[in-house]
């Protein structure tokens, strides 16, 4: 390989990922969730095993696809089931901490807006 970019394959950026409010909020989520792994592991709460399990449910919610739906690209059925999976994933995340989940996750943060077939990408211009 001679030539590497950053982006995607989609739109040969970073946007599918980042940029638009509801991915940057859904990419708070993510990094305020880290925190408090980072700070639960460093005072050592866990045992090998929860560890395992917590680092696990972490790198589920790191996926490049939980940012991929958010925005506006994509249809408002798909946009609500994956935000929903996204904040249910880190919900338990802050559950296998034994950590209250924050209230934010209980709400819808991204609705999508195209019109047109249910998981399917809207049509390149």
């Amino acid at each position: 390989m001679t030539k590497l970019v950053a982006g995607s394959w989609v739109k040969g950026n970073l946007d599918t990922w980042i940029g638009h409010p509801d991915k940057n909020r859904a990419w708070d989520f993510l990094v305020e969730a880290r925190r408090h792994v980072d700070a639960a592991l460093a005072a050592g709460r866990f045992d090998t095993r929860q560890r395992e399990r917590l680092e696990l449910q972490l790198a589920v919610c790191e996926g490049s696809d939980w940012f991929w739906w958010p925005g506006d690209e994509n249809s408002a059925a798909s946009v609500s089931r994956m935000e929903h999976l996204y904040r249910m994933q880190l919900t338990g995340l802050y559950r296998l901490m034994d950590e209250t989940p924050p209230d934010y996750l209980a709400q819808p943060f991204s609705r999508g807006s195209v019109q047109g077939s249910d998981g399917v990408m809207r049509p390149a211009q």
